[in-house]
């Protein structure tokens, strides 16, 4: 240590620079409680927070962690690591570590029970909060779906799955599988057209508009598929919100089952003004 003091204090600000390194050397004990690669990551999300790195900057090398923190390069990657799982960094490959942008929670408010539809609800309450949203068509076939089967009453029916992504400000925010009867609906996908959402298609092509029968929420961690649609990290958080909407004859006409990023929206049902 008395050679890396010697070090430190060589300069005008030598005093300062000692003080600065004694403090890193508290800052991350072998003696603690928490892994040396928590305490890295802690350190560095402190100074994320603080702005000492602010969004856009180049993270420094792991060499050069290393030698500050007085820890390992493995430590040091896996500090990282956990901080590219909790959205603070992101990587680009050949081009290095990357301070994240700041995460942005928009307010959804589902002011009425009985809104026309799951998409057009979700989709006008977005509009409400200035966001440029829209619903693309990713595919429409056949598929198995038990909770879906069940919540339809179709007995023997054919199953439609049609799925869709909901884009807002250019930005991947939810995927939704939607469940019809699919002799009910024909030609689904190639009627689509340049309608903006499923919900639009079934109230203009087929004459079919719906409101809401129920609705649940949960949670769930990104599969490999829905990670990849939505552009997040396997293991994302997503809140998934399942449901029926039934049309004006209250006869059930599409469950819903769709998986929003836990890090873009949260939901508000107000029951009184």
């Amino acid at each position: 240590m008395e050679n890396m003091n010697a070090l430190l204090i060589d300069g005008d600000n030598g005093t300062e620079t000692l003080h600065a390194a004694r403090r890193l050397v508290a800052m991350v004990s072998r003696h603690a409680t928490s892994p040396l690669y928590r305490q890295v990551a802690e350190e560095l999300q402190d100074r994320i927070g603080k702005g000492a790195y602010r969004p856009g900057d180049r993270l420094p090398s792991e060499n050069d962690l290393s030698a500050e923190f007085a820890v390992n390069r493995l430590t040091v990657r896996r500090a990282i690591q956990e901080l590219v799982r909790a959205g603070e960094l992101h990587v680009r490959q050949g081009a290095g570590t990357f301070i994240a942008p700041p995460t942005m929670r928009y307010e959804v408010t589902m002011d009425n029970p009985r809104q026309l539809s799951t998409a057009e609800g979700l989709q006008r309450a977005i509009d409400k909060i200035g966001r440029e949203v829209g619903e693309d068509l990713i595919s429409a076939a056949p598929h198995e779906d038990a909770d879906a089967r069940e919540a339809l009453g179709l007995g023997r029916a054919g199953l439609l799955r049609v799925e869709t992504l909901l884009v807002v400000d250019r930005e991947r925010w939810a995927v939704s599988s939607s469940y019809l009867e699919a002799r009910r609906f024909p030609r689904l996908a190639a009627r689509w057209g340049s309608h903006g959402g499923l919900y639009d298609v079934l109230r203009e092509e087929y004459g079919v508009g719906l409101v809401y029968s129920w609705r649940s929420f949960t949670a769930v961690a990104a599969d490999p598929g829905d990670a990849a649609t939505l552009d997040v990290p396997p293991g994302s958080p997503l809140m998934v919100r399942e449901g029926l909407s039934v049309d004006a004859d209250g006869r059930p006409t599409v469950f819903v089952r769709r998986r929003c990023r836990g890090d873009r929206v949260k939901f508000v049902l107000r029951y009184q003004d």
